[in-house]
Formats: C-alpha cells, sequence, structure tokens
C-alpha cells in the first residue's frame, strides 16, 4: 500500500525527541467512534518498523460498542470477515507524554491493507472535509470547552458538595490535581485559557485556546483522554459522563468555530455592514448549523444518558435556535465581534467525540453554504419559554431516526461512516432497551441507572 512519508527532518525530529527525552515506548493511538482511545503501545526498537510500515489494528475497532461488544451490520465486522486494518501514524501528532513516565503518543489513521481509507474514521473524515474548506480557500478555527465530574476513585462521590460555580476554594478543591494537570497539559502543548468549578458537586469546567483544523481536534483528544489518567494517578476519576447524578447539572462540551480568509487572514464571517453583523457566509453557515442541528443530535448527545441534560432552565439548550448572547439558544453568537467573530455550538454533551463535534459541526455549516437554507429570526428573549421552537430529539432513538433521514447531510459526509453510526447507535439502544423494561419512559429519563455508570463512566 502507499503509506504516509514523513520527510527526513520530520523523522530525524522525532528521534532527537526520542533521545533527548529518554523515550523507551510510543503508543500508537485512535479515537474510536466514542472518543475513547484505542492504542497499542510499542517499544523504542520497534518504532521506525511501524512508521516505515505501518502497524495493524483490528479493523473492526470503530464499529465496537464502548464495552467492546461487536454490533453486526456497520460495515467493518462480519462483512469484511473481522478483516484488520493496517495503521498509518502521522508524524505531526509525535507528543511526549508528560504523565506516562519515558513515554511519547503517535495519532494513527486507519487504512484497508489494499491502501484504501477507512472513512468511517471520524479523524479522516475531518481531515477531508477541511481539506474541502481549504480548496475554497477558508481555514477552520476551532475551540473546546470541556465540564466534567471529578470522582473519588473508590467511592464514586463527588469530590466536594453544592453546586459552588466559580468559587475559588473549590476551583482548587485538590492544588495538587489541579495544578498537576495544568502543568503537564502545557507540557504536552495543550494550552489551557481558564479552570473553574463549574454548577454540580465536584464539577469542573477547563476551556482550551483555539487552534486551527485538525490540531485542535487532535489536542482536544489528547487532552480528554490524558485529563482521565492525570486523575486516576491522583485517586480521582475524571468523567465526560454527560448526566452522572440526576439531580445536579449536566456537563457540556461548548464548541466555537469561525472560519479564516486563506488570502487576507481576515475572519470570514464578520461583517459590521451585514445583516446581524454577520457574513452572508456565515449566515449561510449558521442556518446550515441549524437546519442539521435534530441529525447531527445522534452526535452531539451521543449516548442515551446525554438525554437526562436537556431540561427547561438548566442552561443546557433544548432547541435548534440561535442568539446574540443568550445562554438558552442552541447556537450562540458570542458578544466578542470583529475579528473574534464566531459561532458557539451549545448543543454538546460532555459524552461528545471531539472529532464528531468538529467534523459534524463543519459538515453542517458547509452544507447549508451549499444550499443556502432560510435562517430564521434570532431568539431574543427565553428559548425554554416558548413553544413555537424546533425541539431536538428527545431520545437516541430519535437522534437516530433524524439521522437516518437527513439525506443532504448525508451528501457531505461518507457512506461507510453512515453505516456504522446507524447499526453502533442502534446497538446501544437496544442494548439498553433489552435491559430496562422502562426504557424510554419518563421514570427512567428521571433516574440515573447504575448500569449507566458501570456502561459508560469509567471509559467516557
Amino acid at each position: 500500500m502507499t503509506m504516509q512519508q514523513a520527510s527526513s527532518m520530520s523523522i530525524d525530529s522525532i528521534k532527537k525527541t526520542i533521545r533527548d527525552h529518554d523515550i523507551h515506548f510510543i503508543r500508537f493511538e485512535q479515537s474510536d467512534l466514542h472518543g475513547v482511545s484505542r492504542s497499542k503501545t510499542v517499544p523504542v526498537g520497534s518504532f521506525m518498523d511501524y512508521i516505515e510500515n505501518g502497524l495493524n489494528f483490528y479493523g473492526g475497532l470503530l464499529g465496537l460498542d464502548i464495552q467492546s461488544m461487536v454490533p453486526k451490520g456497520t460495515g467493518y465486522a462480519e462483512e469484511v470477515a473481522f478483516a484488520d486494518h493496517c495503521t498509518v501514524p502521522d508524524l505531526s501528532t509525535f507528543t511526549v507524554l508528560p504523565w506516562v513516565p519515558n513515554t511519547a503518543n503517535i495519532t494513527v489513521d486507519p487504512y484497508w491493507y489494499d491502501g484504501t481509507p477507512a472513512m468511517a474514521s471520524p479523524r479522516l473524515l475531518l481531515k477531508k472535509l477541511i481539506n474541502t474548506f481549504d480548496s475554497l480557500g477558508y481555514i477552520c478555527r476551532l475551540g473546546y470547552e470541556f465540564e466534567f465530574y471529578v470522582l473519588n476513585k473508590d467511592t464514586k462521590k463527588p469530590v466536594y458538595d453544592g453546586q459552588p460555580i466559580f468559587v475559588t476554594l473549590k476551583n482548587n478543591f485538590d492544588i495538587d490535581f489541579i495544578y498537576d494537570l495544568m502543568r503537564k497539559m502545557d507540557q504536552a502543548g495543550v494550552r489551557i485559557i481558564t479552570q473553574n468549578s463549574e454548577h454540580g458537586p465536584g464539577q469542573q469546567e477547563i476551556n482550551l485556546y483555539y487552534k486551527d483544523g485538525l490540531a485542535a481536534a487532535d489536542t482536544a483528544f489528547l487532552y480528554k483522554m490524558g485529563t482521565k489518567e492525570i486523575a486516576l494517578q491522583h485517586g480521582y476519576i475524571a468523567t465526560w459522563l454527560t448526566k452522572p447524578f440526576i439531580n445536579s447539572s449536566g456537563s457540556g462540551s461548548h464548541f466555537h468555530v469561525s472560519l479564516i480568509d486563506k488570502k487576507t487572514g481576515k475572519n470570514a464571517f464578520d461583517d459590521p455592514n451585514g445583516e446581524y453583523g454577520l457574513t452572508d457566509l456565515a449566515r449561510k453557515f449558521l442556518a446550515g448549523m441549524l437546519k442539521h442541528a435534530r441529525a447531527n443530535t445522534v452526535f452531539t448527545a451521543p449516548t442515551i444518558n446525554c438525554y437526562k441534560r436537556y431540561r427547561v432552565n438548566s442552561f443546557a439548550p433544548h432547541s435548534a435556535t440561535w442568539g446574540m448572547e443568550n445562554r438558552t439558544v442552541g447556537i450562540r453568537v458570542k458578544g466578542c465581534r470583529g475579528q473574534s467573530t464566531h459561532f458557539e455550538n451549545r448543543l454538546a454533551c460532555a459524552g461528545t467525540n471531539p472529532y464528531l463535534l468538529a467534523l459534524t459541526t463543519l459538515a453542517a455549516g458547509l452544507e447549508g453554504i451549499q444550499s443556502s437554507p432560510e435562517l430564521p429570526a434570532p431568539i431574543t428573549d427565553i428559548a425554554y419559554e416558548r413553544d413555537d421552537v424546533p425541539r431536538l430529539p428527545g431520545s437516541l432513538d430519535e437522534a437516530i431516526a433524524a439521522f437516518e433521514q437527513d439525506t443532504d447531510l448525508h451528501a457531505v459526509l461518507d457512506p461507510e461512516f453512515i453505516k456504522l453510526v446507524l447499526a453502533l447507535k442502534k446497538f446501544e439502544v437496544e442494548t439498553a432497551r433489552a435491559r430496562f423494561p422502562d426504557y424510554g419512559t419518563p421514570e427512567f429519563n428521571n433516574r440515573i441507572d447504575p448500569w449507566e455508570w458501570d456502561y459508560y463512566m469509567e471509559l467516557i
């Protein structure tokens, strides 16, 4: 197969880093559909062989459920006789891991052994979409926010009680852990801009500085998985399970997006003289995000647990709406304008895969640019109090149906990806439905079952 070839300078730079940091092991790592890290650890003596020839992984990895059960019909399992992928390392991602002794990691992309890219891969599909925007003359500028719960590893209880948002004492509930996390992330090239306690017991929020293109999603993925590892080292579980406690805040993963004109370096969304202060391009992009919000809920709320977050007056959006500096809508135009003009996608839950959050936001925006759907008026009051707004799906089942029917969105994705997503998410619903006689009822949606912790918490 045709493998990615790195320049000798890139190889030489990596070899020097290995020597300088006394690296003994390298993780060859990729994200599954859930955003969970799946990897193989390679002794440094074998590193160059895999760089030159690729490293085999089970090809159905992308189609596993979070507990590694094997759904049928993904296109990546029984239909291809459970074949392997030959994964290709992306040398630009080589990173020394400050939280693991003598270890670095490198992100790999999956290919079939005939050289065909495995386009159900969120990272490969995101890379393709970013290249599409590049061909149109735009850089994708992306920023991530993350809310998560910190629990005692043994008791699974929150590390503090109450809802002390921004309270300094709770920001620093364990300053050794928090500062260790922030310092090591900085050493790994993950630039944190803010950290604070959030509205739930043991809930924290950490936001990342924006990056351009694929590097933003790579960094977000590294951050989420690294945070879980560092938390365990301090005796905690850091979880992006969206709603671990029914009467406490859900965790979100807000996503910031703008397009930058490659030629001028100027913000392509900003037009002080345009309607709402936005360019025509921005209005089409925004309309696309709203048009496909229901279908994209299968990615922004990807677990059955996520739908317990969408509650009126919870600051979690429940509608495909937009507005200026309005915390009750789905898409917010932030108050910082001019060259900082951007959209905040508030629809995503904490359990969202960072690659899929970027992919599906950009895919919806691209389809909007192509089809020019009508942009509804912004919501200027409280969206929760309106009964005339398009509601988001109320269950994973409903989200799957919305995605299955959205053929306009399918056109900017990939058939392999669509098939795998539908098979995998239907399997997740069937798993829950078989376990709970009251699945989908108000009673089910008003409790957090221990099974949800066992199925999701440690890994998401």
